[in-house]
């Protein structure tokens, strides 16, 4: 906190230092003065809008590639069971079952098998 202060104070001092010195100047210098140093803030304004437009363009850049990654890097995804999924998917959709049948597909199968075994004896 003290170190702080102190800094506070050295700036305060030079501030006005400066100040008192640069009433000094004659009209002239004191207005060249003036313009060079708003020509300087002015161009570290322009330097701190390009990098921010770097660093937009470098993000924008960035999840476009990531986005494309997704897209198309395949994730788990089986060649052989999709269509066969698919088909039987079609099926039950063309199927005029009701849709209580699938949620017992396991039972009726095993009623199926009973079946053949019982004719088969």
């Amino acid at each position: 906190m003290t170190e702080n202060n102190s800094e506070q104070q050295f700036v305060s001092r030079v501030r006005a230092a400066l100040d008192e010195s640069s009433e000094q100047l004659e009209p002239g210098i004191r207005s060249r003065l003036n313009r060079i140093r708003h020509e300087a803030v002015a161009r570290q304004k322009g330097r701190r809008m390009r990098r921010r437009s770097w660093h937009l363009t470098a993000g924008l850049a960035a999840t476009a590639a990531a986005a494309l990654l997704i897209l198309l890097l395949p994730i788990n995804r089986s060649i052989e069971e999709t269509p066969l999924a698919a088909i039987d998917d079609m099926e039950i959709l063309a199927s005029n079952d009701p849709l209580e049948i699938y949620e017992d597909m396991e039972f009726y199968s095993w009623l199926s098998d009973l079946e053949n075994e019982i004719e088969n004896s």
